[in-house]
C-alpha cells in the first residue's frame, strides 16, 4: 500500500483503474513552503494586465540562459534545412512566433520544477519537459496511424533501439509540434510521438505520471500560457474546472482532477511571488491577428470535425472548428495589413491558404 503524503492522499480512479498518490500539500494551509529554495525570477510590484504583450515576451526571454537561446535558434535553422529535405513539416509562416513557442516550451519545463516542488514531489522538469524528452524509436513506429508522408520518412529510417528526443528541441519535430495546437482530428505527426511522454500517454519504459500529467493540464489547458502551444489567449484560474470537465481525459480521472486543483491553488502563489511567469501581468491583446493564429485556423478548418458524433473530441472540434472560421472569416482584413505594412510575403501566403480553402 502506498504511504500517504504529509496531507493525506490523492486518490480516485483515472478513467480506468483506482489510484492512490501521497498528497504532500494543502495550499491553504502549506503555501507554497516546499518551493522556497527558489528565487523570484519576475518582478511582482506590476499591476495586473498591464503588460503589453511584446514587453511581456522581452520579460520572459531576459531569463532564460544565453546557451539556450542559442540551441533554440539552432533547432529553427535546422528545422527549416530538414524541411527542404522532406524530413520535417514546412516551417511555421513567421519564425519569430515559431521561436516564441519554443521559448514558452522552455519557459513551462522551468516553472514545473518549481510548482512540483511547491506541490511536495519534486520533478526534474527543467531543461526536459516538453523539449528534451526521450522514447525508444520502435515505439515511434507503432503509431504512424495519422502521419503524413515526411513524418512516415523520419520515424520508419529510425533505429528501434535508438533515443529519439520527443520535444520542440529536435528539429524534425519541433515545427510539427508547434503548428499543431490542439488539433486531435486532424493528421497528427510529431503530437503522436509526443503523446509517449510521460505526462501525456507514456509508455513501457516510463509510465504515465499523474502528477506531472495533471501540473501539465493546468498550465496547457486552461490555458494559462497565452497564445501558448494551444494557440489560445490567456485563460484564468476560475476556468479549470469547466476545462476539466470538457477534456475527454480529464473529465473521468478523479485523481487528476484532485492534483490540479492543488496545482492551480500553488500556481497563483507562485505567480503572486514572481517564482513562475506571471501570465497574470499580461494585458491580454484583444482582437489580434498574428500569423501563428491564422495559419492554425486554416489547420483546423482543414480537419475538420470527426466524422464519429461519439469520438470524445467530437464537441470540442467544433469549438475549436467555428472559433477557425470565425478567424478565417477576418483574413481580408490581416491581408490588407500585410500589405500597409510592407509584408507581401505574409499578404501572398495568406491569399494562398484562402484559395487552398
Amino acid at each position: 500500500m502506498t504511504p500517504p503524503g504529509f496531507r493525506g492522499y490523492y486518490e480516485g480512479t483515472d478513467g480506468h483503474a483506482f489510484l492512490q498518490l501521497p498528497r504532500n500539500v494543502d495550499p491553504k494551509q502549506d503555501g507554497t513552503k516546499f518551493a522556497a529554495g527558489h528565487a523570484p525570477i519576475f518582478p511582482t510590484d506590476v499591476a495586473a494586465n498591464s503588460v503589453a504583450l511584446d514587453d511581456f515576451d522581452k520579460m520572459m526571454e531576459s531569463v532564460i540562459p544565453a546557451d539556450v537561446l542559442a540551441r533554440m535558434d539552432q533547432v529553427i535553422n535546422a528545422g527549416v534545412a530538414l524541411a527542404a529535405r522532406g524530413l520535417a513539416d514546412s516551417p511555421p509562416l513567421e519564425h519569430k512566433e515559431w521561436r516564441r513557442g519554443i521559448i514558452l516550451s522552455w519557459s513551462h519545463a522551468r516553472d514545473l520544477a518549481v510548482i512540483l516542488d511547491a506541490l511536495g514531489h519534486p520533478h526534474p522538469t527543467a531543461n526536459r519537459h516538453d523539449v528534451d524528452e526521450v522514447v525508444l524509436g520502435k515505439h515511434l513506429k507503432e503509431r504512424l496511424n495519422s502521419a503524413d508522408q515526411w513524418y512516415r520518412d523520419y520515424v520508419e529510417a529510425l533505429d528501434d533501439g535508438a533515443w529519439v528526443n520527443v520535444g520542440f528541441f529536435n528539429p524534425h519535430l519541433s515545427a510539427s509540434m508547434y503548428k499543431w495546437g490542439d488539433t486531435k482530428t486532424g493528421v497528427q505527426n510529431a503530437m503522436d510521438a509526443h503523446r509517449l511522454a510521460a505526462h501525456h500517454l507514456g509508455n513501457p519504459e516510463t509510465p504515465v505520471d499523474w502528477i506531472e500529467r495533471a501540473a501539465n493540464f493546468v498550465i496547457h489547458h486552461i490555458p494559462r500560457e497565452h497564445w501558448g502551444i494551444r494557440h489560445e489567449p490567456r485563460g484564468e484560474y476560475s476556468d479549470l474546472e469547466s476545462k476539466m470537465a470538457q477534456d475527454p481525459t480529464m473529465k473521468d480521472s478523479e485523481i487528476g482532477k484532485a492534483i490540479a486543483r492543488d496545482v492551480a491553488a500553488l500556481c497563483q502563489l507562485l505567480e503572486a511571488e514572481g517564482k513562475i511567469v506571471p501570465w497574470g501581468q499580461l494585458a491580454v491583446p484583444q482582437d489580434a491577428l498574428p500569423p501563428t493564429l491564422i495559419e492554425h485556423a486554416f489547420l483546423v478548418q482543414r480537419a475538420g470535425p470527426p466524422l464519429d458524433q461519439n469520438d470524445p473530441h467530437y464537441s470540442e472540434a467544433l469549438k475549436q472548428l467555428e472559433s477557425a472560421r470565425a478567424i478565417i472569416s477576418r483574413v481580408p482584413e490581416a491581408i490588407a495589413k500585410a500589405a500597409s505594412e510592407g509584408r507581401a510575403d505574409l499578404a501572398a501566403a495568406y491569399k494562398r491558404m484562402l484559395g487552398d480553402g
